[in-house]
């Protein structure tokens, strides 16, 4: 393009003296919350998860519970529609629970013990008595391998299904700093609709319904490591990497030490030690669905 003196110019005049403004971005750390979510919704298989979820027992009450002394097969192992002999009163029952001691929980933190976990292996419906003075019984569920010296409890021990389909998830003014001491399934990590028990129960004021915020587990980490700097000042920097949220924990079961909830949102993988704490005020409400 020819300019009045005839010099060639790449623009516009008008256009090489209009100047764009400038934006200055700055680093920074920015912890979002998670987006209020729809009702959520747990299937019948979920809660049926629920029901079987370990819980928190008295060594005494399993001390006097009937036990498992033999089976019709004579196999170490039994399942489903295995025949089982019982030695022990039964008190007027026909349905049982067949149980197991599981594992022995502490305070992460406090290494305080907090239970002992029972966990549920499957059900059993009383037969006929024999003439050895045993009861017969049939296994009718096994959800895992149940073997001789088992123990039995009379349904429902742990909790009705019914009252689990009721719970509506909800936050009260209680502050909540609590962290997680087991996954239920025994794995390393657990995800959306996992059973995790954490180091909180009655005592702390933890009702069912309550609903949690699931963080990592506090990362320490030291902003200079100049070898320069003497180790006393090097401790003096050392900080925590800020708490980001990766999930909502819904608590199911409530004992006085101990409490179990259902993961009900999952950014991450949550694993034991991770934190669980009371959210900003807010209700959700829980929906049965087939």
């Amino acid at each position: 393009m020819l300019g009045l003196a005839g010099d060639v110019c790449a623009t516009p005049p008008d256009a090489q003296e209009a100047t764009l403004p400038a934006t200055h971005v700055v680093p920074a750390i920015r912890n979002v919350a998670l987006p209020t979510a729809p009702a959520a919704t747990i299937s019948n298989r979920t809660l049926t998860q629920l029901w079987r979820s370990p819980v928190v027992f008295d060594r005494a009450l399993l001390e006097t519970a009937p036990r498992i002394v033999a089976a019709q097969e004579r196999r170490g192992y039994l399942g489903k529609d295995d025949k089982i002999y019982v030695q022990g009163e039964l008190r007027g029952a026909s349905e049982f629970c067949i149980v197991r001691p599981g594992r022995h929980l502490s305070d992460p933190a406090s290494k305080e013990p907090l239970g002992d976990e029972l966990v549920l292996l499957g059900t059993a419906v009383l037969q006929a008595p024999t003439e050895e003075g045993l009861q017969g019984l049939l296994i009718v569920d096994a959800s895992r391998e149940i073997m001789i010296g088992d123990r039995l409890l009379a349904m429902p021990f742990q909790g009705d299904l019914a009252a689990l389909r009721a719970i509506s998830s909800q936050h009260s003014s209680l502050a909540v700093d609590a962290l997680i001491v087991s996954i239920a399934d025994g794995t390393a990590h657990a995800g959306q609709h996992q059973i995790v028990a954490i180091n909180k129960g009655a005592l702390d004021g933890i009702s069912e319904g309550k609903l949690l915020r699931l963080s990592a587990a506090a990362i320490p980490f030291s902003h200079d490591v100049a070898k320069a700097i003497p180790r006393t000042q090097q401790a003096s920097r050392i900080r925590q990497l800020p708490q980001e949220e990766r999930g909502r924990l819904l608590i199911v079961r409530v004992f006085d030490r101990v409490s179990y909830g259902l993961i009900t949102q999952a950014l991450e993988p949550v694993q034991v030690g991770d934190k669980a704490y009371a959210p900003q005020q807010e209700r959700t409400s829980i929906k049965d669905v087939e």
